[in-house]
């Protein structure tokens, strides 16, 4: 089982033009962002990854927001 150590949010968007644009956010960056939203965004991650480490099973999300464990 893989050990997990870090996330990061990718955030892409099409401007008017039709041209793709995207944004790697990591941790380092959001831990001490001024912003509260940042940094409620970081602790959510890195509760995230004390979950997943810890949580033995593995689900996959479905498109609408779904768990499904898998075996």
């Amino acid at each position: 089982m893989p050990k997990y150590h870090s996330f990061s949010i990718n955030l892409s968007y099409e401007d008017d033009n039709g041209d793709w644009h995207n944004s790697e956010y990591v941790p380092i960056y959001l831990e001490n962002h001024p912003s509260i939203y940042a940094r409620l965004i970081y602790r959510i991650g890195k509760k995230f990854i004390d979950w997943l480490n810890n949580n033995k099973k593995k689900y996959t999300v479905t498109l609408d927001g779904n768990f499904i464990e898998r075996k």
